[in-house]
């Protein structure tokens, strides 16, 4: 009797303890939710979402810039691929992930591409989550020339069997008020489509975030910067896994969604 009830009392704990997770989950996603349309119509992404669910080792490579990096949230554990990291493990306990951080502040995509090669497929990764396009747009970067190197880099990935998902670009107002996104945003959407490969539109649900008061993406200060940093990679590290574990949708697509 005393064994069952020590049992009885463990197992109590740990569906408190799982049920506290998952009301902290919750309550999160209720801080900065993500409408369904951003996700919807995305190519899924078979191979990773079967090496988390199956226990396997699913390495992870995030490639980006100072975003990436969580350089404004004062640490690289506090950035969107930690934060996704985590996620994932918590929604796939039993998954072995690997996730690895390449991102180096103000990398251009060319700059990116060339380290595939050396980088990134040595490390043999089921996924990876290249976010692009901001220094582009800052400079001016031809289109054209844009969309070639996404190009070559989307193919020189596919071609090592590994998953790809394409992230956009921030959204601030003052940003976007200084700089002309959208035709980077078009671009890297065509890219995308025409490959067959899924966004994960950080631009869209980070404006949404702000038009709708989830986030004020607007707070001046060095300290208050950096407690929004740290806010919004939570949010987008916890959306991306979403994306990531997200069941396969119908194949038809809205016409244009950058």
């Amino acid at each position: 009797m005393r064994l069952l009830s020590l049992r009885s009392s463990a197992a109590a704990m740990l569906a408190a303890g799982a049920l506290s997770v998952a009301g902290m989950a919750a309550a999160q996603e209720r801080e900065c939710p993500v409408p369904e349309m951003f996700f919807a119509f995305e190519p899924a992404l078979p191979r990773t979402a079967r090496a988390l669910a199956e226990g396997r080792e699913a390495v992870i490579v995030a490639l980006g810039g100072a975003s990436t990096l969580g350089r404004a949230a004062g640490a690289a554990e506090r950035g969107w691929p930690a934060r996704m990291a985590a996620a994932l493990a918590a929604r796939f306990p039993s998954a072995r992930i690997k996730m690895v951080n390449l991102g180096v502040p103000r990398q251009t995509a060319k700059e990116a591409a060339a380290r595939l090669e050396r980088d990134v497929l040595p490390l043999k990764p089921v996924l990876v989550i290249w976010e692009t396009g901001t220094m582009e747009a800052v400079r001016g970067i031809d289109i054209d020339y844009f969309q070639e190197t996404l190009q070559a880099g989307i193919d020189d990935l596919l071609s090592a069997g590994i998953e790809v998902v394409l992230m956009n670009m921030q959204f601030s107002r003052r940003t976007h008020a200084m700089i002309n996104f959208p035709p980077y945003l078009i671009a890297l959407r065509e890219v995308a489509d025409v490959n067959d490969v899924a966004v994960f539109r950080r631009h869209g649900i980070m404006r949404h975030w702000a038009e709708t008061g989830a986030l004020d993406l607007g707070v001046s200060g060095k300290e208050e910067r950096r407690k929004l940093a740290v806010k919004l990679y939570d949010c987008i590290g916890r959306a991306a896994a979403e994306f990531i574990a997200r069941k396969p949708q119908p194949e038809s697509r809205p016409e244009s969604r950058p």
